[in-house]
């Protein structure tokens, strides 16, 4: 699929007042790989590899635009404005089916079970005790039709909950516990950094909806193009292998990624020392996408299933 070349520019010019490029010290003729990603923690691997000299290493110039969803970054890749973006796997899977050449290289963001960086919330003075006390009743998600709706589709069915008669309404996570206090919904999906803020004022957790798909799972993984691939490929090798240095880093590191995020998100340094951080994948797992995709399909995300095969290009 192409796009015109002023939808492109567009893309950029809307991405343009959030834009990070490296200084490279002795490569002046590196490449410039340009990244989309969106400004929150599970999606902060481009900052720490920028900041930590991973890509100048890797002899790559690194560009960082930040975007305000998977989905603006999805049709930036498509489009060419980036030449990689971090998608979640039902973005990258309903690309795919409307026959845009997608070609996942590598994870970035992970959840665990058991650090969960994000809850299904509900306002503190909130009766509701049991998933199934939320049929009928709306929930917000930070994007309709995302891996976080499609998270709490499948905890509702694994709680013998009913997916279809809930409502899902799209509010950033600001807006969320505003919106619990008020009952405009009933629940919504919070996540760092603004999670640590909402659950000492005036929210409670009631779910951990991600962990009904697996003990670990992809939020989001580097997409590119098979055309741009096919042209860049020793690029891509260097530039994975970078990210998996990022990822080892970063995981071991966190006191030293607090500083970045700090200064690219403008949160407060003690905030997100305290708060839950995102752990980063160091391969690129099957199994933590399958779930998702699988869900995809039943609950009518995508409108046909999508394999890994299909979804993933290998180097």
């Amino acid at each position: 699929m192409k796009m015109a070349r002023g939808r492109a520019i567009g893309l950029l010019g809307a991405a343009a007042s959030a834009t990070w490029a490296s200084q490279l010290r002795a490569q002046t003729s590196a490449p410039v790989v340009r990244m989309g990603t969106i400004l929150a923690d599970s999606f902060a691997q481009p900052f720490y590899a920028l900041d930590g000299g991973f890509l100048d290493r890797a002899g790559i110039s690194g560009q960082v635009s930040v975007f305000p969803g998977s989905g603006a970054i999805s049709t930036a890749v498509a489009a060419g404005a980036v030449d990689l973006g971090l998608c979640d796997a039902v973005v990258i899977a309903n690309g795919l089916i409307h026959n845009v050449p997608f070609a996942t290289i590598a994870g970035s963001g992970l959840f665990r079970a058991t650090e969960p960086t994000g809850f299904l919330c509900v306002d503190k003075s909130s009766t509701l005790k049991d998933p199934a006390d939320l049929n009928g009743k709306s929930i917000s998600v930070p994007s309709l039709g995302s891996l976080t709706t499609l998270a709490i589709q499948e905890w509702l069915r694994q709680n013998q909950a009913d997916p279809s008669s809930v409502k899902f309404i799209e509010l950033p996570f600001p807006q969320v516990a505003a919106a619990l206090s008020r009952g405009t919904v009933a629940a919504g999906y919070i996540g760092e950094p603004v999670l640590l803020n909402a659950l000492a004022t005036t929210s409670r957790t009631f779910g951990n909806p991600y962990a009904a798909l697996g003990p670990q799972v992809l939020v989001c993984n580097w997409v590119t193009t098979r055309d741009w691939l096919a042209q860049n490929h020793d690029l891509a090798k260097r530039f994975v292998s970078a990210m998996t240095a990022t990822a080892v880093w970063a995981n071991a590191h966190r006191d030293l990624t607090a500083p970045i995020l700090a200064k690219y998100s403008k949160i407060d340094l003690d905030s997100i020392k305290a708060m839950r951080r995102t752990a980063y994948a160091t391969s690129l797992d099957p199994k933590m996408l399958q779930p998702a995709l699988d869900a995809a399909a039943r609950f009518k995300a995508t409108s046909r299933p999508v394999s890994i095969e299909e979804l993933i290009a290998k180097l």
